[in-house]
């Protein structure tokens, strides 16, 4: 799979579950899609830039999006994409017959435990799970890591009944029933994790062996992080040249933390910056360990780290985050 640049695209707010420790509220969560473009739009305006995509699709809840089908096929013609979602929607059918495999890079499929009981969503999750893992795509199961799904990880592992596919834990961050994680984690909670996540490496070994790079999101050393986010300040990164932001309207940025626009995809004003430099915001928690690795950058001209990221009390909620849930708070008042 080659590309020129990675973008964590969010397509909408939009979701159909009300997951307690989503960034989201549930009145940014339940506003009605806005379909900035068409899916030919879309992929006319990703041809556009000259570079060819791996487009992360992320929301929300990325199945329920409008024309999700139609505009997977449309960017698939000549970019890749990659997938988060929790398997709910009946769109992943048509996905799953339409979609060339070897354009997608992988799919992150969320359990999502609490909300799966509540709405007798587990068969359709392993449903959709086992059809797409049949049909040839890479996939892997995460769940976020709260203490209950810690205190109970056997009983959350056999919830998915596809052979070969375990939950990686993802680590818990932000506010979640009066308590900050993941500093809030026990030491109890933290054994329970790093268990979780070593049986989750060992289950998916091969499959991580043979990836020529992690997947855009990669919970698989999320254990790493228990004992305080880094920052990567000060570090030369290829976000806003091989990786960058993409919001439902186009706009782009450099990374999940910086809020300097780099122009709209359709607008035809997005240019990439002309390499790496040194990150100026500390955090996006995922890319940031990617694209500071001149392993992953597919690039000469990056540079060593200046110094290895370490742990700082960073904001556990990206920026970007909050100026989306105030803005969407701000238009649905408005109403």
């Amino acid at each position: 799979m080659r590309y020129d640049i990675e973008a964590d695209w969010q397509l909408l707010n939009t979701c159909n579950y009300r997951c307690d420790y989503c960034f989201f509220p549930g009145e940014v969560l339940g506003e009605k899609t806005v379909r900035h473009g068409t899916p030919d739009e879309w992929a006319d305006a990703f041809s556009a830039t000259g570079l060819t995509f791996l487009l992360h699709l992320t929301g929300g809840e990325p199945s329920a999006y409008p024309d999700f089908v139609d505009l997977c096929a449309a960017l698939t013609r000549h970019h890749f994409i990659s997938l988060n979602s929790n398997l709910t929607q009946a769109s992943l059918g048509d996905f799953a017959r339409r979609i060339d495999p070897a354009r997608v890079s992988v799919i992150n499929a969320g359990l999502h435990p609490d909300e799966r009981m509540r709405r007798r969503g587990l068969e359709i999750f392993n449903r959709n799970l086992a059809l797409l893992h049949e049909a040839g795509f890479s996939v892997f199961a995460s769940v976020v890591a709260t203490p209950q799904v810690l205190a109970n990880a056997d009983e959350v592992a056999r919830q998915v009944t596809v052979p070969g596919l375990v939950p990686v834990p993802k680590l818990l961050r932000g506010s979640y029933r009066g308590r900050t994680y993941p500093d809030a984690y026990d030491a109890a909670e933290r054994a329970a994790f790093r268990a979780m996540s070593r049986r989750a490496r060992s289950a998916y070994g091969e499959w991580r062996a043979a990836r020529s790079e992690p997947p855009t999101v990669d919970p698989f050393a999320d254990d790493d992080f228990l004992d305080g986010t880094p920052t990567f300040r000060g570090i030369v990164c290829a976000a806003g040249s091989r990786f960058v932001r993409i919001e439902p309207q186009g706009d782009v940025f450099r990374c999940g933390s910086d809020t300097a626009l780099q122009g709209n995809i359709l607008a035809g004003t997005f240019a990439p910056l002309p390499g790496p430099r040194p990150c100026d915001s500390g955090y996006c928690f995922y890319f940031c360990r990617k694209y500071a690795d001149p392993k992953y950058t597919h690039r000469a001209d990056v540079g060593p780290r200046a110094d290895p990221p370490v742990s700082g009390r960073q904001s556990l909620v990206p920026p970007h985050l909050v100026k989306r849930v105030g803005t969407a708070l701000q238009r649905m008042l408005g109403r």
